[in-house]
């Protein structure tokens, strides 16, 4: 399944008003987490957790046509005096959502996924989702910290939540998630889901394993829980399949083919930029190409390694005490080109 996202940002000074590659580092993290092959060997997750885990196989770009059927870049931006706005509410209604409440209405929620950014030092919570039973034509969508966004930029030092998972976390919810307690003590709280063992609490931080309540270990790594990005690290099969029947009851209009763009096969016209400590890698006519990619230091040694799949552009993390000034080599391959040239860091 595919599905089309539009980002509504707000913002009050520079900072908040987060650049298009902070977008794309989040998609990129979802596309990562929420797509591509399970590894079974993935030794951060418990032994006892491991063969659970899954991945639901969804596909995710930000929107190339507003609902008018205007060409977008899936981003719109907001100047605002007062960050109230992040938490708002009015009349029962999320403030943020409503254009006569000082917000924006969503785009059609039945075709986009509304992705709200605000600064949320105020409010609670760094994000906040509405479930699909729960969604109107009027408000839907999530909510999010803008430096909860993506991975560069703003989001760049915000430890422990710096590496995009937050909107995993709610876009979980979005698709009919519930956390693992769902938020009742005493081994009460069900989440509707089979494989996620019951716990009596919700965990934060990054707890060592095992963590035991309710007579068993608990799964405190998943990505409903309430840990920190580190800590975050899998969707169960029972998940996965609470999420598409979710998807089919309540938002069978959402999935989309935009997303499954055509296959340029060109590597030779890629280019690269530097901004905020990240690299990104892209095709600057937007074609789309899939390539694996290996990032060695001066002196030779792998640092880095990823994929692209059927996309336009991908960022390099700054994960590694290596990346801090220099020349780099990043070498580019698929079944039929290879391509290799130098990054710079100031």
């Amino acid at each position: 399944m595919d599905f089309q996202l539009v980002f509504h940002v707000f913002y009050s000074n520079a900072e908040e008003n987060i650049d298009k590659a902070q977008i794309l580092s989040q998609i990129q993290q979802l596309n990562a987490l929420f797509s591509g092959d399970v590894f079974a060997a993935n030794t951060a997750i418990p032994e006892s957790f491991r063969s659970l885990q899954s991945k639901p196989q969804f596909r995710f770009c930000l929107a190339t046509r507003d609902p008018l059927g205007n060409f977008t870049e899936g981003i719109t931006r907001h100047p605002i005096a007062d960050l109230s706005l992040a938490c708002k509410r009015e009349f029962g209604k999320r403030s943020i959502m409503h254009r006569t409440l000082g917000g924006v209405d969503p785009w059609d929620p039945e075709r986009f996924i509304n992705v709200y950014v605000i600064n949320r030092a105020q409010c609670p919570v760094l994000g906040e989702a509405i479930f699909p039973w729960l969604a109107q034509q009027d408000e839907d969508g999530v909510i999010l910290h803008y430096q909860a966004v993506g991975f560069s930029g703003a989001a760049a030092d915000f430890y422990p939540y710096q590496k995009g998972k937050t909107l995993v976390h709610e876009l979980g919810h979005y698709f009919g998630l519930y956390h693992l307690s769902n938020d009742k003590g005493n081994c009460l709280g069900d989440d509707m889901v089979d494989d996620t063992p019951t716990q009596a609490t919700e965990y934060f931080g990054c707890p060592q394993h095992p963590a035991i309540t309710c007579g068993h270990d608990n799964m405190f790594m998943n990505y409903m829980s309430l840990v920190e990005d580190d800590c975050m690290l899998l969707f169960t099969q029972g998940q996965v399949q609470r999420m598409k029947e979710t998807i089919l009851q309540y938002r069978a209009t959402l999935p989309v083919s935009e997303c499954q763009a055509a296959f340029s096969g060109e590597l030779t016209s890629l280019q690269w930029s530097h901004e905020n400590r990240h690299w990104m890698i892209y095709h600057p006519d937007g074609k789309i190409w899939s390539a694996h990619l290996e990032l060695f230091d001066p002196v030779g040694r792998l640092i880095w390694k990823g994929f692209s799949e059927n996309s336009s552009y991908v960022i390099i993390p700054n994960h590694s005490p290596f990346l801090i000034g220099g020349i780099f080599l990043i070498s580019l391959h698929n079944i039929s080109e290879q391509k290799q040239f130098l990054l710079f860091t100031p």
